[in-house]
């Protein structure tokens, strides 16, 4: 089974699935995120593989996001005075993820004070 199966499924089929293990309790009063990681972590699925997958196509150092989303905005302004849609909306998906691992880069950085 994997993440996105356990995903999909409906409340009350989590539940059954998590009554059929005794590690697991109070399953009546979970909520479908509860019980996904509860199953997850049971059946030993990383829950965080996505969000690396995603962190792992993104670089990590700040010049290149920066000339990466320069690029990507002549790319959406292009986009935009060709009235192509479909590349502005990719071009504009970009820049935002860019700029998310940016902010996360900001964030994870040592303050330093002089």
């Amino acid at each position: 089974m994997t993440l996105e199966e356990l995903q999909e499924m409906t409340v009350v089929k989590l539940r059954q699935e998590a009554m059929q293990h005794d590690s697991i309790g109070g399953v009546s009063g979970m909520s479908k995120g509860q019980l996904v990681e509860a199953l997850a972590e049971l059946l030993g699925i990383d829950s965080d593989a996505p969000a690396r997958l995603v962190s792992t196509k993104i670089s990590s150092d700040k010049a290149v996001l920066k000339s990466e989303i320069r690029s990507l905005k002549t790319a959406r302004d292009e986009a935009l005075a060709a009235g192509d849609e479909s590349s502005l909306y990719r071009a504009r998906t970009d820049i935002k993820r860019r700029k998310r691992a940016l902010r996360r880069l900001a964030e994870k950085a040592p303050v330093t004070t002089a």
